[in-house]
């Protein structure tokens, strides 16, 4: 095939661009990454497309595909376009600027390599190279011909070998297949209903049911032949599903009574079902740092994943009933989040899990408790966190679920078989229960809803909450800033269809970015308002990269400084010219202070930080694992036990606040170290602290939503 492409021709089958007396050779990589713009004109390629259809890898180094676009641009480059004919978007990918024109063998340039220094199309800057040309000797026709064609010859059957070797070398591409389902509402209460697990045998599905208004949570067990159903109580506290014990008809539980901050796993005999038989207390947990658990069979260990230490994410642990002593079996692993969703094989020799790292793809793997070896069986493509696998029967593999990507993972002797089925209507589990080999139960993702509420005097005797801005879409994070019209409130919402920055002043809203996401999702892309002290600019995340908004000026900059590191946290300085922030570097964190004016970096030295805070007025503060500095004389008030494992915080001139995120706030007093606790009627995600300790909440409550059954032929 041939084609036009701006100034130059194309000619695939001699693997050559020309333009009038300049003629380029491509090597056979650029040739498949041209072909591939080709067939996508004018439209943004993501990196991770070029990976999956030109390398046709898993995984290529960033750097191999920096160095290909590099010197495909480089070859495109004409003296006569200043436009770049290949354009790349900031951290969205590249783009064929021109729409190609396929051209038919006459339509190709005849003219012949030499041509004179005045001819149409030659600039001045090129009259030496075309004097030189002209001035050779002029070679026989037949010799000539020879020449082209011998050469055209040897670089086809350098393509072919190397074509050969590509892809007898290259790793085969995975087929996936599309298959529908039928899906079939499998629970009726009103509230989310979320969680399904299935015992061992598969005659009964537990799953944990939410009332939308106050988020109380209930248990309920139902036996799949006849659909009865019971609910499952324990006085004084709310329950949810966390497993069954493993080939037993008993469920384990998490009670918590969130108003005295107690939790306890609790296992509640149904042998005897519709009959609710004992329940007996197996251990305290932390209802913020406990996730997933499970019993063995015989009911002597609980395996469970918990938070020693944040920043070092979740290990899986076992508890010995008897001994009272736990046990580490996979040790945190230096990242957040960590391990989660431990399930045990139908056999009890393996347990599987999850590793998830913040803000990358996630990964499922396998522990043989005889062996100790440990295997990953999936690794997702995209970031994002998923509970969505479960064991198929008989300890054969898994099923996991990503996006509407269902992959079925087999264990043949000793190899892995990996199969995925793209589902259709599309769905996004984040819980599934396996039923069978082809059905399972599965709660859908996005659970909750996010909405902004302002808090008037919440440690006072008469609180008032009030919903801001409220729509029948997600909204959180706001900040406010000052423009000529006055004092202004900036926040995320989702009512327009994506994630977008809206501003409110005066009665008004209005939409005030128009930011476009190639991967075509729209959910938490924005997010870490943080508007500098005298409220003219503001710095938050765009798709995982840093942007600032200038109030006066109306424009978003990009701020890529920020691109290079791992940042944790981040605040104004006082100054309004610099940004300090807490970067991640190997196993430490970094205190710094970019200056926006110089671009200059200081590294402030002698202070640990974790994460970074400020009050109304631009007063720096920092906390790490037991206090609270201020940057400004490093004045430092020790941590309460509680706020330690807190991942919410704010200040104020006279208050260090801080939030479990579940439903608890509470309040140091910097001066007589006294300390306010209240509880919310939602998950308080994030805040601000205004001047008069008024509180802008970000909020979370579950959505109304039921367990789904699927099931499917192949």
């Amino acid at each position: 095939m041939n084609y036009q492409i701006g100034p130059w021709q194309f000619i695939s089958n001699r693997c050559v661009i020309t333009s009038n007396h300049l003629e380029r050779e491509l090597d056979p990589l650029l040739v498949k990454l041209l072909l591939h713009f080709i067939d996508k004109p004018q439209q943004i390629v993501s990196r991770q497309e070029l990976i999956e259809s030109v390398w046709q890898q898993s995984f290529v180094d960033d750097n191999a595909i920096n160095r290909a676009i590099s010197e495909l641009r480089k070859q495109l480059a004409h003296p006569i376009e200043k436009a770049p004919l290949l354009k790349t978007h900031y951290r969205k990918g590249y783009s064929l600027t021109v729409i190609p024109e396929r051209l038919t063998q006459a339509n190709v340039s005849k003219e012949p390599a030499n041509i004179l220094p005045d001819s149409p199309g030659i600039s001045a800057k090129n009259e030496e190279i075309a004097t030189a040309t002209i001035s050779q000797p002029v070679q026989r026709t037949n010799s000539k011909k020879f020449l082209i064609y011998s050469l055209f010859a040897i670089i086809c059957l350098c393509f072919l070998v190397w074509f050969g070797l590509f892809f007898i070398n290259a790793p085969s591409s995975e087929k996936i297949k599309q298959i529908t389902v039928n899906k079939v509402a499998s629970t009726w209460n009103i509230g989310s209903e979320v969680h399904p697990e299935m015992s061992s045998d598969k005659q009964y599905l537990a799953y944990t049911n939410v009332e939308p208004e106050n988020d109380v949570m209930h248990a309920f067990v139902k036996r799949l032949s006849d659909q009865r159903e019971v609910e499952i109580t324990y006085p004084g506290f709310q329950v949810s599903i966390l497993s069954w014990q493993l080939n037993q008809h008993s469920v384990l539980l998490q009670a918590t009574n969130l108003k005295q901050q107690k939790c306890e796993m609790v296992l509640v005999d149904l042998s005897q079902f519709p009959v609710i038989g004992e329940a007996t207390l197996i251990k305290k947990c932390d209802l913020r740092y406990t996730g997933y658990a499970q019993v063995d069979e015989s009911g002597e260990h609980i395996y469970y994943t918990e938070y020693k230490n944040e920043h070092e994410g979740s290990g899986l642990y076992k508890y010995d009933l008897e001994l009272k002593k736990e046990f580490i079996v996979i040790p945190p692993p230096g990242i957040m989040y960590g391990v989660i969703m431990p399930r045990l094989s139908h056999s009890g020799s393996k347990i599987a899990y999850v590793l998830s790292q913040k803000g990358k793809p996630f990964s499922v793997f396998s522990y043989n408790f005889e062996t100790h070896e440990t295997k990953r069986l999936f690794k997702a493509k995209k970031s994002i966190i998923s509970f969505a696998f479960d064991w198929l029967a008989d300890d054969k593999g898994v099923i996991v679920f990503e996006g509407s990507e269902l992959s079925t993972i087999v264990f043949d002797e000793n190899n892995i078989i990996k199969r995925t089925r793209t589902v259709t209507p599309a769905i996004s589990p984040y819980y599934i229960a396996v039923h069978s080999d082809n059905s399972l139960f599965y709660s859908e993702n996005m659970t909750q809803a996010y909405s902004l509420i302002k808090a008037t005097d919440p440690f006072g005797y008469n609180p008032e909450y009030e919903a801001l801005y409220k729509s029948d879409k997600d909204e959180y994070n706001i900040a406010e800033i000052i423009n000529k019209e006055g004092a202004a409130h900036v926040f995320v919402s989702e009512r327009s269809g994506s994630s977008q920055l809206w501003l409110s002043q005066n009665g008004l809203t209005k939409q005030l970015s128009f930011f476009n996401y190639d991967d075509g999702s729209s959910t938490f892309i924005l997010g870490g308002l943080r508007a500098s002290p005298n409220k003219q600019r503001m710095i938050f995340m765009k798709n995982k990269g840093f942007s600032l908004y200038d109030v006066n000026a109306q424009k978003f900059y990009p701020f890529e400084e920020f691109n290079k590191h791992k940042i944790v946290s981040y605040i104004w300085s006082k100054n309004n010219d610099s940004i300090i922030y807490v970067k991640r570097l190997g196993s430490k964190n970094i205190l710094a202070e970019f200056n926006l004016v110089t671009r200059d970096t200081r590294v402030i030295e002698g202070i640990k930080a974790n994460k970074l805070i400020s009050d109304s007025k631009g007063n720096g503060y920092v906390t790490n694992d037991n206090q609270l500095i201020r940057l400004s004389d490093r004045q430092s008030w020790e941590l309460p036990k509680n706020a330690k494992k807190s991942v919410a915080y704010g200040v104020s001139k006279d208050y260090f606040y801080y939030s479990d995120s579940i439903s608890r706030v509470a309040r140091l007093n910097l001066h007589d170290q006294t300390i306010q606790d209240i509880h919310v009627g939602f998950r308080p995600i994030g805040f601000e602290v205004s001047s008069d300790n008024e509180i802008l909440f970000t909020g979370a409550k579950y959505k109304d939503m039921q367990i789904i059954q699927i099931s499917w032929d192949e």
